[in-house]
């Protein structure tokens, strides 16, 4: 049985929609197949414009498919989300990392956990006041382990007079079940 309304995503697509209400420049760091992009397009007000990124030629194809209905309002970009603040040069209102493989792909090509800081870090330093970044973490397979390590010990350190950060998770399941981060940034 699958969990309806206590659920990370359903929590992460709460946020996100909050977000959209205002946002211009929105990002999927981590496109995958598509279904988050996608989510995102059918969301955003119409001025707001979407840029896509993945690593993996598969991924970008499939996320192209998926939103072929909104490829107007997306630009569409095959480089790692560390080069966000090189290929978006507006402040970000919303950032999107949903880590670990591509659904249906090679799980051994992962979300690598020094990139990932990276990319944080850089939307972090690109990111609107009232901007928020969503990470949704997989722990469950060795290199999503060290890179909820990694996002742990870098997020706690955050000053509060800067970011809110919440972690949601789920209290009553194992510690390999997918989370969520939610930044704010409030200044």
């Amino acid at each position: 049985m699958m969990q309806t309304a206590v659920n990370v995503l359903t929590i992460a697509q709460g946020a996100w929609l909050k977000a959209l209400e205002t946002a211009k420049v929105i990002v999927d760091a981590t496109s995958g197949a598509g279904k988050d992009t996608l989510f995102l397009a059918q969301h955003k007000r119409p001025e707001a414009h979407i840029y896509a990124f993945d690593v993996q030629p598969t991924a970008m194809i499939q996320t192209k498919k998926t939103t072929e209905d909104y490829k107007e309002h997306i630009t569409y970009i095959l480089d790692s989300h560390e080069n966000i603040n090189q290929m978006i040069k507006e402040k970000l209102d919303l950032v999107v990392f949903n880590l670990g493989y591509l659904p249906g792909g090679d799980h051994s090509i992962t979300t690598v956990p020094e990139v990932t800081v990276k990319a944080v870090e850089k939307a972090m330093d690109n990111l609107a006041v009232n901007g928020v970044i969503s990470i949704m973490v997989y722990p469950g397979h060795p290199a999503g382990k060290e890179e909820s390590v990694h996002l742990f010990i870098m997020l706690e350190e955050l000053p509060k007079e800067d970011y809110s950060v919440m972690k949601c998770h789920l209290v009553n399941h194992d510690e390999t079940a997918p989370y969520l981060y939610l930044i704010e940034k409030v200044r």
